[in-house]
């Protein structure tokens, strides 16, 4: 069994494919005006007209007909009833008449799709050959000059009721960590269908809502777009006999395999994958034997029997031992630096002058061959060589190719904000992403997802490096940081969302704010511990609105104008409230004297007096669902009459959304701050 191993390097392995093309075509293709910054390979060159329907087979024998919103007819015997459908607030991308194959006839793209004059959108649909499955690119390109957000709505119907639905976490049903699911519906004849709705990395994931006997499904997502940016949303679907056959399909399932006809500027476009920013090669592995391919395209299988390789990098010569060897790419052009890509993760770029690779044949004849007349070579798959290898970090990826694994403890960096200097903790980093979009800044990720942009510092890095070396690199030849693999996420945290896209998680400082209304001829007190949101004013500079921890709204002028927000795992900035879009807090409490007065009837409840009892149990329904949180801290009582009576009461006064009680105000609380004139703010316009 062949089996591909990820290597960072500027080149890419394609192997030609044989298209089974049943479309119509025309002699005149569409024509599309390419923007002058848009990277190339974001949209497929101009080729054929396409007349739908477009059915293609994919690798598996499965049928695949799409149709002119790129979406699914019918699939195999009726496995879809229409899937696919990209809505943007309701409007489905369609492809206009516009529509064309690429020269393998494999992906065919439609657009463009006009929305509302802000988005032009396009579709890209490719059928893999060599593979059970097809790919949507979803092309979002924002051409006005202000940030554009929209609802993305996918849409899939089936032509039966679904019957179960199996998902990556294992769980009962879509979260935050899943990233596929698949489903299967009453028809027995009809294929399982698996849907991949995000990269396993990827820190955008959509909302998935499905139920069980309903015949349909949505995937959405709040897309925003910068102005003048363009984004891309990718899924996969795939048909198989059974939902089993997709859970074996994606422990097998590596994302570079599928994205890597993409060029690196394109996936860094993708939202909701995660990529390094870098092209990346395949190691042409294999179960049973050892593998070199030469560079006239001739492969040989074997064993490798060098015992050792030394490699002249840009930062001193290495030594390796076989042992610690995956195998090794070539790079590009005439003199270009070798890829060594070791078992732990990492990844050396440099020169192995003289190097001969030698293989012993089946037939037992060595062959001994220049490195130079070699495209790679990799060694089989092995509990000591594993088809994938495990996160080696923190790692350094540089642009040079090289994945150079380091100690965070003893890297000293510190990044310049408009807040100030932030000093950074590797262990309570995500990543230092190096390339930050449209604009020059360097974006640090806190593990608790807190994301906050500036200049990194200094300019010349130090990495203590686990090859033994110290490496001093200049920042500009760094590509990305990466401390950790996952993110740590803490929803008792509050969240602070700024204007320029930072998003904060941690507490306020504050412990005391002030609003000035139209109602009171005094500035209003406000325990910051009380609030449940504060939504800031775009256009009236200090103006707000808070919502209490009752719902209670108040609007007016806020005080102090700089907020002190303390991020968790980092400093305590101080923020302009001009710079703030809004403030979330998952923890808001009642005032001191009404948690006292919830605590001495929490505990009434346990009373001997029948008519106490039923008089507290009255008295905490009447409090409402706002005290909920309260309630919930005492349901481990030891009195079982108190447990009971808890429960009771908060059935009957929860809120609906119990799990986010504090997650989001109403959407009336933010209208009057995000849309037409100010009011409410005293007649001081």
């Amino acid at each position: 069994m062949m089996r591909k191993f990820p290597v960072l390097l500027a080149l890419a392995v394609l192997l030609p494919v044989s298209p089974i093309v049943q479309a119509k075509l025309r002699d005149v293709a569409p024509t599309r005006t390419a923007s002058a910054d848009e990277p190339k390979g974001l949209h497929i060159p101009q080729g054929p007209n396409v007349n739908f329907n477009w059915e293609q087979t994919d690798g598996k024998g499965f049928r695949w007909d799409i149709q002119t919103y790129g979406t699914v007819g019918s699939g195999t015997n009726n496995a879809y009833g229409g899937g696919m459908y990209c809505q943007i607030q309701g409007s489905n991308i369609n492809s206009s008449g516009r529509a064309w194959m690429n020269k393998d006839g494999d992906e065919i793209q439609i657009g463009p799709f006009n929305w509302s004059n802000q988005l032009q959108c396009f579709r890209r649909v490719k059928v893999y050959k060599d593979r059970g499955l097809v790919r949507w690119l979803d092309i979002f390109q924002n051409t006005t000059a202000a940030d554009v957000t929209v609802p993305i709505q996918y849409y899939t119907n089936y032509n039966y009721g679904i019957t179960s639905a199996t998902y990556s976490s294992a769980g009962a049903a879509f979260t935050d960590k899943d990233w596929w699911f698949a489903t299967q519906t009453s028809n027995q004849q009809s294929p399982a269908v698996l849907h991949i709705v995000a990269g396993p990395k990827a820190r955008l994931r959509p909302q998935v809502q499905m139920q069980t006997g309903n015949s349909n499904h949505y995937v959405q997502y709040q897309l925003s777009i910068p102005a003048g940016q363009t984004v891309v949303l990718c899924h996969f679907e795939s048909q198989a006999a059974s939902a089993d056959d997709h859970q074996k399909a994606m422990k097998r399932f590596r994302p570079y395999q599928v994205l890597k006809d993409l060029p690196a500027e394109v996936r860094k476009m993708i939202l909701n994958w995660s990529v390094t920013g870098l092209d990346t090669v395949e190691l042409d592995r294999s179960d049973v034997t050892d593998v070199v391919l030469l560079k006239g395209g001739d492969r040989i299988a074997g064993t490798i029997t060098n015992e050792s390789y030394r490699v002249q990098t840009f930062f001193g010569p290495l030594q390796f031992s076989a042992a610690d060897v995956i195998g090794m790419a070539a790079g590009k052009g005439q003199g270009a630096n070798v890829l060594f890509a070791l078992k732990d993760g990492q990844v050396v770029t440099g020169q192995v002058d003289g190097l001969k690779i030698h293989v012993k044949l089946n037939s037992g004849s060595t062959l001994k061959i220049p490195v130079e007349r070699t495209e790679q070579w990799s060694y089989r798959i092995s509990k000591d060589r594993p088809d994938e290898a495990e996160f080696a970090g923190p790692v350094a990826i540089l642009r040079t190719g090289d994945r150079l694994a380091f100690d965070a403890g003893k890297l000293k960096v510190h990044l310049q904000t408009r807040y100030g200097q932030v000093d950074l903790a590797g262990a309570k980093l995500l990543e230092i992403r190096m390339d930050n979009g449209g604009n020059q800044l360097h974006q640090v990720t806190f593990r608790n997802t807190s994301r906050l942009a500036g200049l990194l510092e200094p300019r010349q890095l130090v990495l203590d490096l686990k090859l033994g070396q110290t490496l001093q690199v200049p920042r500009d030849m760094v590509a990305l940081l990466q401390f950790a693999t996952e993110d740590a996420p803490d929803e008792s945290l509050s969240k602070l969302q700024l204007a320029n896209g930072d998003e904060l998680f941690g507490r306020l400082a504050e412990p005391v704010l002030t609003i000035s209304t139209e109602y009171s001829d005094e500035p209003v007190e406000i325990k910051t511990a009380n609030a449940r949101a504060v939504a800031f004013s775009p256009t009236h500079l200090g103006r707000a609105a808070v919502q209490m921890w009752d719902t209670t709204i108040l609007r007016g002028e806020l005080a102090p104008r700089r907020l002190r927000f303390a991020i968790e795992g980092g400093p305590t900035l101080s923020v302009y409230s001009g710079e703030v879009v809004q403030l979330l807090r998952t923890q808001a409490l009642p005032p001191d004297e009404l948690i006292k007065r919830v605590e001495e009837l929490v505990a009434q409840l346990g009373a001997e007096s029948h008519k106490d009892r039923q008089d507290a149990t009255q008295a905490l329904k009447e409090m409402g669902g706002a005290i909920v949180p309260l309630l919930k801290k005492h349901l481990d009582s030891g009195d079982p009459e108190v447990r009971h009576r808890l429960r009771q009461i908060i059935e009957e006064v929860e809120p609906a959304n119990p799990s986010q009680p504090n997650a989001m105000p109403p959407p009336a609380f933010w209208g009057v701050l995000n849309c037409g004139p100010m009011v409410g703010w005293g007649g001081r316009e």
